[in-house]
């Protein structure tokens, strides 16, 4: 994990607390700044969310139990 880079696991939280918590931590974010949040599944509802406050996300993994989405604020133009 670089220095850009945080990782938030909100496996095992009832509803609402994963999403609740990963807006918030997105929110924190500054441009070029990325977050691996690791959940139980994939959180489709949480996707437009990002979208609409301008953050990239992708899903890197989606096992069984844990889903890793990155979610990314994009750097800003020089």
């Amino acid at each position: 994990m670089s220095d850009g880079e945080r990782c938030l696991d909100v496996r095992g939280l009832p509803p609402c607390e994963p999403m609740e918590l990963i807006l918030a931590a997105a929110r924190e974010l500054s441009p070029g700044q990325s977050l691996l949040a690791l959940v139980s599944r994939e959180p489709v509802p949480l996707l437009p969310l990002l979208e609409q406050r301008g953050l990239r996300w992708r899903i890197e993994d989606n096992r069984a139990g844990c889903c890793r989405l990155r979610i990314e604020r994009p750097a800003t133009a020089p």
